[in-house]
Formats: C-alpha cells, sequence, structure tokens
C-alpha cells in the first residue's frame, strides 16, 4: 500500500493583464538585478516560484524589443513547469519546496532548486548560444532531476508555455511538417514521438516574419520530448499533466506544451532536460524573409544539411502572379537537392508564403547567399534578400583521430592523460604523403617531434605518452605535418588539453594497481551536492563547466585509467565491471588535485576462459604443413592474454584470436595458456606429427666439361675433355642414388670419376641420375667434339716433257697436286707458295717448271682450328718433308 497524499489542486491562472507593448529597453553594463538575466539580444524574468518569460531585441530598431511568453516585461506567471513523480503531478516551485529559491547566478544565469521527496529539481536559465543562429540570442533552458534518496522513482517532465510574440497573445505557428517543408498552425495540434519537429516558430503575424521566435528542442544538445502540442491557453493552463486536445479547434489565445515521459531514476541517478527558446536565424525585408543556422560548428555542418526557409508576403499592392524564387549560392556551399528555383504560384495581395532549401556548406568560413523573387518571368527580382552561414572550424582536423584520449570539452577540444599513451591517427591520399612528421609541445615550450608510422601509405600512426616524452604542462599542441616530393608541406594544428589520472581500477586478487589494472570498467563519478544533501551522477548538463572531459561514466583503458578535472567540492566514483564485484571509492575533496584514487575490484567470475583452436587435432598426422588456428573467450570477465609455445620454443604472446604456420616435418607440441581478467587460467596442450612427405621429384643432373668451352673453332675441342657429372635431389628427397652415363649410345655405365675423351671425333654424350626412391630424370644428352690432330696433306707430281732444239725430250718441270685429308673434322682449306711468294689457296693441280722452280711450301687446315705444319719442297738440294 500506499500512503495517502493529498494532491494540490490546479493553480487557477490570475486574470491575464493586458500586455505592455514594444518597449525601449536597453542592457547596463552594471549587474541585473535578481531574478534577471540579459544580455544584448535577449532577456528572461524569473520569478520567486520560478516562473518565467521572456522577449527579444527587435532586430530593425536599436532599442526597441518585443515579448516571446506572455506579459515579459511584467512577472512571470501564466507559463508553468509540472513534475510528475512516481505518478502524482507537482508543480515546479508550488508544490514540494525551494532548497536553493530562484537566484541569479550572474548576469546571464538564473538558477532555483526545488524538491518533493526523494526528488530534486533544479532549474537554470541562461542566456548564450542559439542553435538556431550560432549567436548568442536565445535562453537555454535546463531541467535536471535527481534522485536524491535510496530506492527507484519514476520521474517525468511537463513543460507548459504561454505563447505572445509582440503583444499578439494568438500568435499562429510554423512546424516543419513530416513530409517536408514547413507548415502553418493555428489549431489545435499534437506532434508524438518520432513526429515531433526540431523547432517550432512563433509570429506576430505571418506577414511580419521578421517578428518571430524560434524554440529548439530536437538537435544541437536539446532533448526531444516525447510529445509537443500546441493548444489554447485556457484550456491547457487548467492542467497539471494531461491534456486532450480538440483537433481542428483555433488556438485563439496560443499556448504549447512538451511532454518528456516519465523514466526510473535509480539512486543518485539524474536525468536532464535542455531546450532552447530564443530568435529565428532572419534576414531580408518584410516582403522576403530568410530563416535558417547562421553559425554552425564542424560536426554540425560536416554532418547534416540545415533548412533554409524563404517567407513571402505580398505587401506590394497588387497580385503576384507566376512567382518564382531562385537561390544563389556562394563558393562554399551547395544545394543538396539541386533545385535552386521553387515555383510559388500566385500570391494575392496580402497572402503570404513559404518554401525550403537544404543547404550544406562544403569548407569552412563564412558564406553568402542570395535569393531572388521573381514574377511572370521577368528578368529583375521583385525582391532579394541576402543571408550569411558561418561554418566553423573543425578543432580536430577531419583526417586525424585519436585513440587513447578521455573524451572532449564543450567545445570539441580533446582531452587525454598526462602519463597515458595517446595515439594520433592520420590519414593522407589523394596525394599520399612521403612521410609525415608529428611535433607535440607542450604550454611551456617542451617539444617531442618524431615520425609516423604506416603499413599503406595513407593510414599513419604514432603513439607516445606526453609524460614519458616530456610534456606536462596544458595545453598541448599538436602539429602534423605531411611532406611530399613534388609540393610544399602543409602542417594542420589542433591542441588537447592534458589532465592527471584521477586512479586506476585494478584486480584486488592479483595485485595492487601497478600489477593487474584492468579495462573495460565503468566509472561514475558522483558529486556530494551540498544543495541537495546527496551523492549525484555529474554530467555537464546538471553543472556546466564543472568536469573535464564531461563524459560520464569513463570506460577505462587497457592501463586501467580514468580522469577528470572537477570544480572543487566532494567527489567519490563508482565502479562496476563484468565478472567483478561493484565498488565505491573512498570520499576524496578537491582542492587538492587527485591523482591516486585507485579502487580495487574483487573477482565474481570463477571459471576459466575457454579455447578453440581449430587446424590441427590432437594425435592426428598429417602430410604437409598446418595452420594452427586459435579462439579464446572468456565468459564474464573477458580474456586478458593468450600465450603459446611450440615445441621447445619461446613462449608467444597473441591476442585473443590468431594462426601460426608449423611445417617442419616430425611431431609438434603446441602449449597455450589463456588467462581471464578475474585472474582464472586455461592451460591446453595440442600434439601432433608432421610426416616425412613421400619423394615424388626426380633429382636433377649436371654435367660439366673441362676445359668449359670448346678451346677450338666450330664448337671443336682441341685437347682432351674432362668430363664430370653431379647431381643433387630436392630439399625432403630421399637422396642421390647414382648416376649412369653412355656415349654415342654405347653400353650405360655407373659413374664414379670423372672421364678424360682423348681420342678424336664426335661424342653423342647421355646422362640422367636417380634417387633413392626411385625417381629417375628423363635422359639429358650433350655432344662435345674433339679434334687434336692436324690434317696431312699429300703430294703427287707428275713430270712435264719438253723437246729441246736438237730433238730430244726432257722433264722440263711438273704438275703438281696436293691432297689434303683429317680424321674427325674435316678440311677447311690448303695453301701453298713458291720460292717464298705469297700464299695462295689451293683450288687445283698446278704446274712448275725445273728451271724456274726452287722451292714449294704447303699446309692444310682443319674445322677444329687445327693448323698443319709447312711442307717443303726443295727442289736445289733435294729435300722433301711432306708425305708422298
Amino acid at each position: 500500500m500506499f500512503p495517502f497524499v493529498a494532491l494540490a489542486e490546479p493553480e487557477k491562472p490570475q486574470p491575464k493583464e493586458t500586455p505592455f507593448p514594444p518597449i525601449h529597453n536597453s542592457i547596463a553594463a552594471l549587474a541585473l538585478p535578481n531574478g534577471q538575466i540579459a544580455n544584448e539580444h535577449i532577456q528572461a524574468l524569473i520569478g520567486s516560484s520560478g516562473r518565467f518569460n521572456m522577449g527579444i531585441k527587435d532586430l530593425s530598431a536599436a532599442d526597441r524589443w518585443y515579448n516571446i511568453i506572455y506579459n515579459w516585461p511584467s512577472a512571470p506567471n501564466t507559463s508553468f513547469t509540472t513534475v510528475k513523480v512516481d505518478g502524482a503531478d507537482r508543480v515546479f516551485g508550488q508544490d514540494g519546496a525551494f532548497t536553493s529559491a530562484p537566484h541569479n547566478v550572474d548576469d546571464s544565469t538564473n538558477e532555483a532548486i526545488w524538491k518533493f521527496g526523494d526528488i530534486s529539481v533544479k532549474q537554470a536559465l541562461q542566456t548564450g548560444i542559439n542553435p538556431a543562429t550560432g549567436i548568442p540570442d536565445a535562453v537555454k533552458i535546463r531541467y535536471t532531476m535527481t534522485n536524491t534518496g535510496t530506492q527507484n522513482h519514476n520521474v517525468g517532465l511537463r513543460m507548459m508555455i504561454d505563447t505572445m510574440v509582440n503583444g499578439n497573445d494568438s500568435a499562429p505557428f510554423r512546424v516543419p511538417a513530416a513530409s517536408g517543408g514547413i507548415e502553418s498552425v493555428n489549431t489545435e495540434k499534437n506532434y508524438l514521438n518520432d513526429q515531433v519537429p526540431a523547432f517550432w516558430q512563433a509570429f506576430n503575424n505571418f506577414n511580419n516574419p521578421d517578428i518571430s521566435s524560434q524554440y529548439t528542442m530536437r538537435g544541437n544538445g536539446a532533448t526531444p520530448p516525447d510529445r509537443f502540442t500546441i493548444a489554447n491557453w485556457n484550456s491547457i493552463q487548467a492542467t497539471q499533466w494531461d491534456y486532450t486536445i480538440t483537433p481542428n479547434r483555433q488556438t485563439g489565445d496560443s499556448a504549447v506544451g512538451m511532454w518528456w515521459n516519465p523514466e526510473t531514476l535509480a539512486p543518485g541517478e539524474t536525468k536532464t532536460i535542455t531546450t532552447y527558446y530564443g530568435r529565428p536565424g532572419v534576414g531580408g525585408n518584410q516582403t522576403l524573409v530568410l530563416s535558417g543556422r547562421q553559425r554552425l560548428s564542424y560536426p554540425e555542418w560536416s554532418a547534416s544539411p540545415l533548412n533554409l526557409i524563404a517567407y513571402l508576403n505580398n505587401n506590394l499592392g497588387s497580385t503576384l502572379n507566376n512567382v518564382t524564387v531562385k537561390l544563389v549560392p556562394s563558393s562554399g556551399l551547395t544545394l543538396v537537392d539541386g533545385d535552386a528555383v521553387h515555383t510559388v504560384g500566385n500570391l494575392a495581395v496580402g497572402a503570404n508564403a513559404q518554401t525550403t532549401w537544404r543547404v550544406k556548406p562544403t569548407a569552412e568560413g563564412i558564406h553568402q547567399l542570395t535569393v531572388n523573387a521573381y514574377r511572370d518571368g521577368a528578368a529583375d527580382p521583385f525582391a532579394t534578400a541576402t543571408y550569411q552561414i558561418e561554418a566553423l572550424a573543425p578543432v580536430v582536423p577531419p583526417n586525424v583521430s585519436l585513440g587513447g584520449d578521455r573524451g572532449n570539452q564543450n567545445d570539441g577540444t580533446p582531452i587525454a592523460g598526462r602519463t597515458s599513451p595517446l595515439t594520433v591517427n592520420a590519414s593522407f591520399n589523394n596525394p599520399q604523403a612521403s612521410s609525415v612528421t608529428l611535433v607535440a609541445i607542450d604550454a611551456t615550450g617542451d617539444r617531442y617531434q618524431a615520425e609516423m608510422h604506416t603499413t599503406n601509405g595513407i593510414d599513419w600512426t604514432l603513439t607516445f605518452t606526453p609524460s614519458q616524452v616530456g610534456l606536462w604542462e596544458t595545453p598541448l599542441t599538436i602539429e602534423i605535418t605531411p611532406h611530399y616530393p613534388d609540393r610544399p608541406d602543409v602542417t594542420q594544428h589542433f591542441e588537447i588539453v592534458l589532465i592527471d589520472p584521477s586512479g586506476i581500477v585494478y584486480n584486488a586478487e592479483r595485485g595492487d594497481q601497478t600489477v593487474w589494472p584492468l579495462p573495460g570498467a565503468t566509472v561514475v563519478l558522483q558529486y556530494n551536492d551540498p544543495e541537495l544533501g546527496a551523492w549525484v551522477n555529474m554530467s555537464e548538463e546538471a553543472y556546466p563547466g564543472r568536469l573535464d572531459p564531461i563524459t560520464n561514466p569513463q570506460t577505462t583503458g587497457q592501463d586501467g585509467r580514468y580522469a577528470w578535472d572537477v570544480a572543487a567540492g566532494q567527489y567519490r566514483v563508482l565502479v562496476s565491471r563484468p565478472g567483478f564485484q561493484s565498488a565505491t571509492s573512498r570520499v576524496v575533496t578537491v582542492p587538492p588535485p587527485v591523482t591516486d584514487l585507485h579502487v580495487g575490484l574483487t573477482p565474481t567470475d570463477r571459471v576459466a576462459p575457454t579455447l578453440q583452436v581449430n587446424g590441427v587435432t590432437e594425435g592426428a598426422t598429417y602430410t604437409a604443413p598446418v595452420t594452427v588456428q586459435y579462439s579464446a573467450s572468456d565468459n564474464e570477465a573477458g580474456v586478458r592474454s593468450v600465450t603459446y609455445r611450440l615445441d621447445a620454443g619461446a613462449q608467444q604472446s597473441a591476442g585473443t584470436s590468431g594462426s601460426f604456420p608449423v611445417s617442419a616435418p616430425g611431431a609438434h607440441t603446441v602449449d597455450f595458456l589463456v588467462v581471464d581478467h578475474a585472474g582464472n587460467e586455461l592451460a591446453k596442450q595440442v600434439k601432433f606429427t608432421i610426416a616425412e612427405p613421400p619423394d615424388t621429384v626426380a633429382p636433377v643432373s649436371t654435367l660439366t666439361a673441362n676445359p668449359a668451352a670448346p678451346n677450338g673453332t666450330n664448337g671443336w675441342y682441341t685437347s682432351n675433355i674432362t668430363v664430370t657429372f653431379s647431381a643433387v635431389d630436392n630439399v625432403s628427397g630421399s637422396g642421390v642414388d647414382k648416376i649412369q652415363y653412355r656415349m654415342n649410345g654405347g653400353t650405360w655405365n655407373d659413374y664414379t670419376v670423372p672421364v678424360v675423351l682423348t681420342a678424336d671425333g664426335s661424342y653423342n654424350v647421355e646422362y640422367f641420375s636417380k634417387d633413392h626412391a626411385g625417381n629417375s630424370e628423363a635422359v639429358k644428352s650433350v655432344t662435345l667434339k674433339l679434334d687434336k690432330t692436324a690434317p696431312v696433306t699429300r703430294y703427287n707430281l707428275a713430270p712435264l716433257s719438253s723437246v729441246s732444239p736438237s730433238g730430244k725430250t726432257y722433264i722440263s718441270g711438273f704438275k703438281v697436286t696436293l691432297t689434303p685429308s683429317d680424321n674427325a673434322s674435316t678440311v677447311t682449306g690448303t695453301v701453298y707458295r713458291i720460292n717464298g711468294s705469297a700464299w695462295s689457296p689451293y683450288t687445283g693441280a698446278f704446274d712448275i717448271q725445273a728451271a724456274t722452280t726452287q722451292t714449294v711450301e704447303y699446309y692444310s687446315t682443319d674445322g677444329a682450328g687445327n693448323k698443319e705444319k709447312f711442307n717443303l719442297m726443295d727442289f736445289i738440294r733435294g729435300i722433301f718433308t711432306g708425305n708422298q
């Protein structure tokens, strides 16, 4: 049973006062009174009950302002927020009690803390950057709901805003339509879940879109509601939570409701809801007005297009026929749908229309676009409006990513630990860099420089620990310079904030934080909020500017570290991890800085990890090399390490899965050891054999001759030839058994010693080798030609007869015939000379006369280059050295 709780009656609204007319106002440089926050663009009033209203500056007049929530600048009363706690509805500031009444923190921020039971709700209103414009012309409205008790509670929130624009209490609305474009709404209407638009706009009237407001509900840090309703104020203000619309009913006195459905909050858990209300991004004149974002961060413009809305108002006194509007973007902007020209149609006097383009910056910088409105195909526009969009540069270049960082600041600046490894990754393609240099410089000017590494020529990486390379003071400036052979270097710069580690999470059963750090632990930072009197989870939404990085919880890396920089106060961390008991750290007070908030966890996982081995089977024999594949897993704590040893080799560290080859024949043993983060171990051994493979490959023999090449001509040797045979078998073969050879088709002989060829002739040498497995190679053959003997030239003298004057017959000379012969390579030529004259080739028998011939010399040569020694016929001395 639940205790009886008396529910308060819904607050009866006070009769509405006549709204103030547009006011002339200026923001003094002095501190503002409590309950008023403002800057040069927007103001808000916050009453003692926490209710608020707002006004914004009219851009068309230097000191003219207009209201965007009812009754500003009078005291706020007609808008209120409801908190639903475990099914009970409570109006913020009315039920329960303030533990901290609405008060100004400074001229831009007003805060209040209201509590009902265990639920504390902090309302914070702060002038600042408008997601719709990118400049500080909005109020950020933030509610942080915290469970300060010891039991779970279901908590939801409803905001009801009594809209008024420049005194018009029946302000009409424009809302992004689900089908695209913008729809005008002045009747009650619901938008649920995914149908809830990113924003809504309220107008004094559609003919004057410059006087308007915009409420951001989605994107850019806003928390989308589960329901958004355009309603009649008199009806919705009479309810605290539930409200049923009347479809197609004119809103009349208009208002909006926004609901965030109840969610369960565990003890110490917070839920933050953030929205923004301020000016639309507008530009142009009253005939043609442009609306959209004017300032975009890099993550915003690089990821998604923005909507640019053009409002057309026919205030020109005559009907506008066949109206078209054309958007002309400057370089650096692109039309996502390629639809520069939109057709509007005919506009009667006093009528208005609107159209939307999707525009996307393609580069950082300030970009301008122009929209021209035309009628009846005219060359000159009847209205022109310009608009400026600033696309901010990225904090970290888009081709760079970080590993081991601790998150980011609000502006995107990354945060890293001084004593933790930091990995910088950079990609350079089209063109590819030949080398990349990284320089890190800390705030005191200490410098670290190193070359980055790559495996593919595109992706480069470098890991270093700032403190180990002498870098301590924040911020750390990173410079990355790619080098190219044919173009100048261009250096990229960005900053990293360095913080000290807050502590290390470790396995308490295995030693201290230096022995067994635990990755994958979830660390939640809690703050002892003195205003709530409770421990609450820290968040940027609930405690803006009090923690860096804004990520909470954090997950520890391989070194088990976590780190935050925080404002003064009491803190603790809650640590949890699969396979371990959760633990809460000791309470620490900051300052001084805390760097030793180590937390030991006790394992609950007592189950050893598992290992799957594929590619080999215990006791199996393989006839070819194998690849051993392994994969380790753990049911809870996760695998910490895998090591293996092959036979008597060194211990190898490995990832949780992988493979390695084994090719050597013989018996093998692989010993695996798998350890999980809880310290449980699994030892596994696999034995297998790789058999000697069958030898099916014949050996290869080689013939070597000495001399190595013919020393005669035409491939002939002219000296003895020594023939040597050798053979080799494949590495895993059975070895050479013998070499056999034969000459000129004769008998095969086993080769034992070199063979010497001494007899002239041509030798056809055939040979082959054979291994012990019986594999014989194909017979090879080589022809060796030997001719050591010079040719022999024989002569023949046939007498020539003559008759003397006295009639006697006598021998007057001879017909000389030379006949050469060779035993091997054949005669290639014969030459002769008479009486020592020049040598003449012998072509046939020739005559010599006794009276004039004293000597005849001659010789022959053969095809091997052998040359016969000179033969002599000396007719005077009767010497003949040749053969007859």
